[in-house]
């Protein structure tokens, strides 16, 4: 009976070393080749948002085509195959961690221009998140730069554009050092079924399914012995009795 729980265990250790066969240590990042590698919001080369920090991560979701799905920092978009290295591993810091603040008041808008639509009026010194650079409109002739950013203005957060030379210091872009083992792009082959991908929802789901029927198992494996196995077992010790030589004490009976 130990053999069997103990069997029942294992299989249910293996289902999910297989289920979440993508620990958090085989993970899958790409690294930015260059400085001209665009963080894009959809499955096209004019959705570009602003330019990744050279030498940072994305973390790769999946593959679609001639880019890769990924996440920076708190945004789910894509980046293009080629401008980035696949790489096995975790980095301490795959994001650029880097704050500015305005000296003016100004407004934070939808593209890098200020003919767009404006998503919040932003008074000065105030913090922003920076995601990455952007060329836009040059205002006053003093560079097209644009810095796409987020702030939390009353408990909500704000992202969008705001150009660079209202910024008092510019954000600080440091070197990421970090590499881990090359890989090819067939590791992110079942990536996408991996249990820590799984929503929420379905990872309960499934737990459930598989231990539900576990316990069921155990519970039939091990419960009591039945009446009718109980007779059969006294009739057995009844009919060894009547043989000449044999000995039992009446618990035997019980």
């Amino acid at each position: 009976m130990k053999k069997i729980f103990l069997i029942l265990i294992a299989l249910l250790f293996l289902t999910f070393a297989e289920l979440n066969f993508t620990s958090a240590e085989d993970n899958i990042y790409g690294k930015v080749k260059n400085s001209e590698v665009y963080f894009y919001s959809s499955l096209s080369s004019a959705s570009g948002l602003f330019k990744l920090p050279y030498s940072y991560f994305v973390s790769v979701i999946s593959v679609e085509g001639e880019f890769y799905q990924v996440t920076y920092k708190d945004l789910i978009g894509f980046v293009k195959k080629d401008d980035v290295t696949l790489m096995q591993g975790t980095p301490s810091s795959p994001y650029l961690n880097s704050t500015f603040t305005n000296y003016v008041a100004y407004s934070l808008y939808e593209n890098p221009n200020s003919s767009s639509t404006s998503l919040a009026d932003i008074e000065e010194d105030t913090v922003f998140n920076f995601y990455g650079e952007m060329e836009g409109e040059e205002v006053s002739s003093r560079g097209n730069t644009w810095y796409y950013a987020s702030t939390n203005l009353n408990g909500e957060i704000v992202r969008g554009y705001i150009y660079s030379e209202v910024v008092a210091t510019p954000p600080e872009i440091t070197i990421n050092n970090e590499t881990f083992e090359e890989v090819s792009e067939e590791v992110l082959g079942n990536s996408s079924t991996s249990f820590s991908n799984l929503s929420t929802g379905t990872k309960v789901l499934l737990i459930i399914a598989i231990t539900v029927p576990s316990i069921f198992i155990l519970f039939f494996l091990v419960k009591k012995p039945t009446k009718q196995k109980r007779k059969t077992e006294k009739k057995a010790i009844r009919k060894i009795q009547h043989g000449d030589y044999f000995e039992f004490d009446d618990s035997d009976l019980n």
